[in-house]
């Protein structure tokens, strides 16, 4: 727990922690109301279209600025018909100007739908129509694409969706004459205040919603123990249309953190962005965090990290490793010892917030997909039969959760919320393995199980087998078709190299076997090297899309043998 030393006082966070009132929907306000630094620059957000972003000085947003703003935006979408319950769709790849639309939004009462600017086009039209928005800010490319996709669909006699450029309404928004009344909006616990889709790894995009109490579950536990010295900066490179990057930004507001908004983030970008901005703890979703290359973090701003955050699927050892051995750290006592911590969450858009957590250091020997524990605010986690009755200690199942962060539901899909609970636990659509000790293992995602003749193979542990043995950047483990048994699968690897170094299939599989058999897991009948990025695709988050490696590899096996195939191998019998 954090008392002294820290941005906001503790007087300050404690007259957060108690106003009963506070909540997903009005954060900005009591954090606005609260701060006695409001004219301090904030948020930081560089225009990553520039190939020089990351040179000058810093200049950022102050919670004064972000004020100013969302009550223009606010006036701007009332003067256009918005009111309490009115869905807004923000389709943007300015993170710092989707928030400023989430604060006056939500600051009306209204509900901001959000949507990652990498969604085809097609995928977003009819997402926001399957949402029920009537106003859309965006991009003027996006906003074209789903215009496009809505002229071409058998929806476009549809109610008329109002459109509006997102650039061309932070120009032209006007400051109203007086006070606006009624704003912010007073919510209730139930209000809905968001709606922000899942990954679609594993098809059509669902539609969790999030409610003023539910979204804000948790977050009063973290004003005391989320990174908030006043040494503090903050790095997020976060989907910002994702649930995650809005509360992870909201908890940057309330504690009154430094933090870089990065846009469009990869590897290459946060290593630029760590040398310039030099924060001490850095998010991302894991495919950001494993791209980065450690070697081109200057020792002078890798000094600083004390911490990572790793959120959503969990990571992988291989990932986990090259970053804890940058930064420093404080440990009982208040000594300083080389090597930084890697705090790897396990969420999903559904859960509202990381329900499992996992401190990884250095020194750290235990990985094998350990998730670590639930956190506080979960109020109970079991691992469950397809009945839903709890299983034993050491055996493989469902997750399923009881906490209030967890979505009410799914937009216009009673069947999905319905079928998402039993026996009072939501599913989250994970197989995980707790242990004796406590400690919990994630194993796979319930579509990504390999159904085997010999029973079933969970593919994240040969994952990390794989990368290991490999040392490649990039893997997934998927089922392909077994040919000895029709109705029965076998396990292939797909694995891609942060270089274009050629490499012998036959050897790698031949590495990862042995990795494997050494581990006890099952071995691998294939092993395919991707050329690029398309040979491993992932989805708007950055998720593998494995659901299209086991359509383009489906067959693989039944085909003849290549023993000089400078892409794939194939192990010469199939046990």
């Amino acid at each position: 727990m954090l008392i002294f030393g820290t941005q906001r006082s503790a007087l300050q966070r404690l007259r957060l922690t108690a106003n009963p009132r506070l909540g997903a929907g009005n954060f900005f306000w009591h954090a606005w109301e609260t701060a006695g630094d409001r004219d301090r620059p904030l948020l930081f957000h560089p225009d990553t279209t520039s190939s020089s972003w990351d040179e000058g000085d810093l200049t950022g947003v102050s919670l004064n600025d972000i004020r100013i703003t969302a009550i223009r935006y606010a006036h701007w979408y009332r003067t256009h018909g918005v009111l309490p319950s009115t869905h807004v769709g923000v389709h943007t790849r300015d993170g710092l100007l989707g928030l400023l639309h989430h604060i006056a939004i939500t600051s009306l009462g209204a509900v901001a739908v959000h949507c990652n600017p990498n969604m085809q086009a097609a995928t977003a039209a009819e997402y926001f129509r399957r949402t029920r928005t009537t106003i859309l800010v965006a991009d003027a490319d996006l906003l074209a694409g789903c215009v496009d996709a809505w002229t071409h669909s058998d929806a476009s006699s549809g109610k008329t969706l109002l459109a509006e450029d997102i650039h061309r309404l932070d120009l032209t928004a006007p400051r109203p004459s007086g006070p606006l009344p009624g704003f912010p909006y007073r919510h209730h616990g139930d209000d809905l205040v968001m709606i922000s889709h899942s990954s679609g790894t594993t098809g059509r995009p669902k539609a969790p919603v999030f409610t003023h109490e539910s979204f804000f579950d948790g977050k009063r536990e973290r004003l005391w123990t989320f990174p908030s010295l006043r040494s503090d900066r903050m790095l997020t490179t976060l989907p910002h249309s994702h649930s995650a990057g809005i509360s992870y930004l909201s908890m940057a507001l309330m504690l009154g953190i430094p933090t870089l908004v990065l846009d469009g983030a990869d590897g290459d970008s946060t290593a630029r962005a760590i040398n310039w901005f030099r924060p001490t703890f850095v998010l991302g979703f894991p495919l950001t965090l494993a791209e980065i290359d450690v070697a081109r973090v200057t020792p002078y701003a890798a000094r600083g990290i004390h911490s990572w955050n790793g959120m959503g699927d969990a990571s992988h050892e291989r990932h986990i490793r090259p970053l804890t051995a940058l930064g420093s750290r404080r440990v009982r006592g208040g000594r300083r010892i080389n090597g930084s911590a890697y705090v790897d969450g396990l969420g999903s858009s559904e859960m509202g917030m990381v329900l499992f957590k996992q401190v990884f250091t250095p020194e750290s020997t235990g990985y094998a997909r350990l998730i670590g524990r639930p956190v506080k605010a979960v109020q109970d986690a079991a691992v469950l039969d397809q009945q839903g009755r709890p299983l034993p200690d050491g055996e493989a199942g469902l997750l399923g959760v009881r906490t209030p962060s967890i979505t009410p539901g799914y937009w216009d899909d009673p069947t999905l919320s319905r079928d998402s609970l039993v026996n009072g636990y939501f599913l989250t659509g994970d197989v995980v393995r707790r242990e004796s000790d406590g400690n919990w293992y994630h194993l796979d995602r319930t579509p990504d199980v390999i159904h085997t003749a010999e029973g079933p193979v969970y593919s994240l542990p040969l994952e990390e087998a794989v990368l290991l043995a490999t040392g490649a950047l990039d893997a997934a483990v998927v089922a392909v078709a077994d040919p000895e048994h029709p109705e029965a699968s076998r396990p292939l690897a797909v694995v891609l190299f942060a270089d274009d170094d050629p490499r012998s299939p036959r050897d790698l599989l031949a590495d990862c076997d042995a990795a494997l058999d050494r581990a006890g897991l099952a071995p691998l009948s294939a092993l395919v090297v991707a050329a690029d990025r398309d040979g491993l695709p992932v989805g708007p988050t950055g998720k593998v899309l494995k659901r299209r490696l086991r359509e383009d590899h489906r067959d693989l096996l039944r085909g003849p043998v290549d023993t000089e195939s400078p892409t794939a191998a194939v192990r010469a019998a199939v046990k």
